[in-house]
């Protein structure tokens, strides 16, 4: 029987329903909107009803139709009159998918949940496994390039769509929508299953594509070996592989999820005919066994951690992608992992390669690997004697790497001879102009490879921990570059940014008289810069025009910059820019000057996000108190857009004009700061005369936050002279002196009396603790408490009935005590809904 499942879609109207449909059916590559076309199209759109994901489904299919003919066929389809609950438009859109090979990796889709997140080069490698990629006879094209054709087909009519998005914007996972799932699942209704614990297993005996999530340990061998020995495709609990595994024969994909700790079991030997095995999600999992290095037939090796994939690895000789999920590198480990590499002939996917002579790792064997692709992490790169052993990696040819990592030995001592062959060697490694990504790690030269700057598809480059080099690449001009990381340049006094020939951004535009002037644009894609560690660090210099030594002000640097991030670059003075204006969020801190400060002031006009700590005392500014100056003409320039501040030890500040955009203040470490004007939500940190200021606010702030306090103080500083009437949630973190939250002395109303309408309160760290007060019992609409690394605390008060909610975490005593339903104390708070922490 027909399970009736119903969808709940917003519909289009009719106009609003065509000019989606126009969009793309009659866009480039498609057929003109002629008369005669938008007269069927229009036929066709009204069958859709007003459901969006139809109409783009067939705007998709008949995009790729180039006759009337074509359209005739579509429209007269018997298919628009069919009664079964699939959509006629995405079934016309299944029916007419160019290839039977790509219907079968449609249909194989069905094995995964519902709103399950779909990666593509995972289910590329699946449908490879199962044999839908093959090219045809005569072709070079590779099975993934043909499993990448395919998924962009089922992503252009609408039977798969992106799904999750990564900070920067890009697409990092797809979905397949609810209605479009259940034309999978009736398309291999007898073909693919999932089990639930009370699933009858006589339903599977003819699936070849199984889930099972729990519920049949207890079932006998020769039931399971009935209904599994077809089985070609097995995602399953990793704690149940042992019941599951040796029972379908010629299994060809295996996903395993979940912990599970120890070995996999040795029946997975037999899995002979075994190409894809993937273990990603078991987090617990020890080093794969040795015979994995026997399935010789694998092709796919997805694991958690470098640290599972097994020994012998190399003899793996159908291997095309070694998968890692954390990319997290431990060199004592992986040094020897991949002797004998050359043997890997089909290899595209390598998650890194550490050069060792004593282990027979040498770079050049990674010549022979044509088709290497995605990321490449190359390790101990100062065992690489010179640029000629660095050139037979022949990375400028390999144009399907994308991100490329090179990183030298941790403090290696480099004296001489050595420092130049790093530069060398960095410079035999020049990359395919594709490379969109690069990071160089304790490079030891003094200056980097000439490469760099004409790597024009850049987007994000970081420098970490080249302590001697003394010279900044130029990368102004590079058009796509987005981010720029900066971590540990110890030498590097200054930056330099010019033109390069005829590259960089060079436009017209009208000045205000009218006439066109010509305008040099540095770093065009520019959004993320982070400067870090940079103790020597003086100025990145304005553009110097070296062509025709235009006028600085006809420069335009950082035009797109959102996130500025400077960190422990004590001496830094100067960037370049003359205005930020989509610059969201600034982070600066420990600068032994407020220059730079006082010249981004003028500039940032937009900030969301402002946190600044540990900035010495300004210049420049008529006031004295410069300080107050800089950060006036800060605040009031950024006084509507700017929501959240978080300021600290910033020398010489004593007020606080706050935006009417606020939303959330952090004060750490202001002495002398006296005056704030209305906030709502106010974190203070280290500021143990914060009544000065808080006290003209207290009326206003409803969240509030309290610590970091010197831990010589014998009590915790609550007001003295002044209460929080409206604040909801509190939050406090003492210090391991402490031994009461509340002084004993203090009457049993004495935190009701300063936070009279508090419902939420938060405790952290009061280490040397032993009970809460009776106060915090009695305030009286309290409803949500949790504690948190209080290690000694031993009793709770007696709670009134107004709390709901409950959480205990890292008290291991009250732990104890309190346990759910069987410790001593139990009976105390067993009225509260709602207990998290002690079971």
């Amino acid at each position: 029987m027909r399970c009736l499942i119903t969808h709940r879609v917003e519909k289009l109207s009719e106009e609003d329903s065509w000019e989606l449909f126009k969009r793309r059916a009659f866009s480039r590559g498609g057929v003109l909107e002629t008369a005669k076309f938008a007269a069927m199209g229009r036929k066709m759109v009204e069958r859709c009803g007003g459901l969006p994901l139809a109409i783009k489904a067939l705007e998709g299919l008949l995009h790729s139709k180039k006759s009337e003919q074509e359209w005739l066929r579509i429209q007269d389809s018997a298919t628009w009159d069919s009664n079964d609950d699939v959509l006629p438009s995405l079934r016309l859109s299944y029916d007419n998918l160019p290839h039977s090979s790509l219907k079968k990796c449609f249909a194989y889709c069905s094995i995964l949940p519902k709103d399950s997140e779909i990666w593509k080069d995972e289910m590329v490698c699946i449908w490879m496994a199962l044999g839908f990629l093959l090219p045809p006879k005569g072709s070079n094209k590779l099975m993934e390039d043909i499993g990448s054709e395919y998924f962009n087909i089922l992503l252009w009519n609408c039977l798969l769509q992106d799904g999750e998005r990564n900070y920067e914007g890009g697409i990092y996972s797809y979905k397949m929508h609810d209605l479009v799932h259940d034309l999978a699942l009736d398309l291999s209704k007898h073909h693919s299953v999932t089990v639930k614990a009370d699933h009858e297993l006589n339903d599977i005996s003819k699936a070849i594509y199984v889930r099972v999530d729990e519920g049949i340990s207890n079932i006998k061998p020769p039931i399971l070996r009935r209904n599994f020995e077809k089985v070609q495709v097995l995602y399953a609990e990793s704690r149940i592989v042992r019941d599951l595994v040796p029972y379908p024969r010629h299994l060809i994909g295996l996903v395993l999820k979940h912990s599970y700790e120890g070995e996999l079991p040795n029946s997975l030997s037999n899995l002979k005919y075994l190409k894809y095995l993937d273990i990603s999600r078991c987090y617990n999992m020890n080093k794969l066994p040795d015979y994995i290095a026997r399935l010789y037939n694998l092709q796919t090796l997805s694991v958690q951690s470098a640290t599972q994939l097994p020994r012998n690895i190399c003899n793996l000789i159908n291997l095309r992608h070694i998968l890692v999920f954390d990319s997290y590198y431990n060199d004592v480990e992986s040094s020897d992992m991949f002797s004998g590499i050359e043997r890997l002939s089909c290899l595209q996917t390598l998650p890194h390669f550490v050069v060792s002579r004593d282990h027979q790792c040498v770079i050049g064997q990674l010549g022979s690997f044509k088709n290497l692709q995605g990321t490449l992490r190359l390790f101990a790169l100062g065992d690489v004697e010179n640029m000629e052993e660095a050139s037979k990696t022949s990375l400028h040819t390999k144009s399907n790497i994308e991100h490329l990592k090179l990183v030298w030995k941790k403090n290696e001592d480099v004296m001489g001879k050595k420092e130049y062959n790093h530069e060398d060697v960095m410079e035999g490694l020049q990359p395919h102009a594709n490379l969109k990504e690069l990071t160089v790690e304790n490079f030891t030269g003094k200056k980097f490879a000439t490469w760099i700057t004409i790597m024009t598809n850049l987007e994000f480059i970081t420098f970490r921990n080249c302590k001697r080099c003394e010279e900044f690449p130029q990368l102004g001009h590079l058009p796509k570059l987005r981010k720029i990381f900066i971590k540990g340049m110890d030498n590097v006094k200054v930056i330099s940014s010019h033109l390069c020939g005829s590259q960089g951004g060079i436009s017209g535009e009208l000045n205000e008289n009218g006439a066109e002037e010509t305008v040099a644009t540095m770093y065009p894609s520019l959004t993320h810069l982070y400067l870090r560690n940079s103790p020597k660090l003086e100025e990145w210099v304005d553009p110097a025009m070296d062509t025709s030594g235009e006028d600085p002000n006809n420069v335009l640097a950082f035009p797109k910059l959102e996130v500025l991030d400077i960190k422990r670059c004590s001496k830094l003075r100067r960037i370049p820019g003359s205005c930020y204006p989509l610059m969201k969020t600034l982070h600066i801190r420990d600068l032994d000057s407020s220059k730079l400060l006082e010249s981004l002031s003028k500039k940032a006009c937009g900030l969301t996000y402002l946190q600044l700590q540990n900035i010495s005392g300004g210049v420049g500014c008529s006031s004295s108190s410069s300080m107050n100056c800089i950060m006036g003409e800060l605040l009031e320039n950024n006084s509507v857009s700017l929501k959240t501040l978080s300021v600290g030890k910033l020398q010489g500040l004593t007020y606080l004009t706050l935006g009417v955009g606020l939303k959330s203040l952090l004060v750490i470490d202001l002495p002398d700061l006296n005056t704030i004007n209305v906030i709502k939500d106010l974190s203070i940190w280290g500021c143990p005369n914060y009544e000065v200021f808080a006290q003209s606010v207290s009326s206003a702030i409803e969240c509030l936050t309290l610590g970091g306090f010197s831990e010589d103080l014998d009590e915790f500083p609550w007001p003295l002279s002044f209460s929080f009437p409206n604040v909801i949630e509190l939050t406090v973190w003492g210090w391991e002196k402490l031994k009461w939250i509340v002084d004993e002395e203090q009457p049993d109303d004495y935190l009701s009396s300063i936070f009279p309408s508090l419902r939420e309160l938060h405790i952290h760290w009061f280490q040397g603790v032993k009970s809460l007060p009776i106060s915090l019992a009695k305030l009286p609409f309290l409803e949500r408490l949790s504690i948190v690394k209080c290690e000694n605390m031993e009793s709770l008060p007696n709670f009134h009935d107004n709390l709901q909610f409950l959480w205990i975490g890292g008290c291991p005593i009250i732990k104890e005590r309190y346990r759910k339903g069987s410790g001593p104390e139990w009976s105390k708070i067993q009225h509260i809904k709602q207990i998290d922490g002690l079971d």
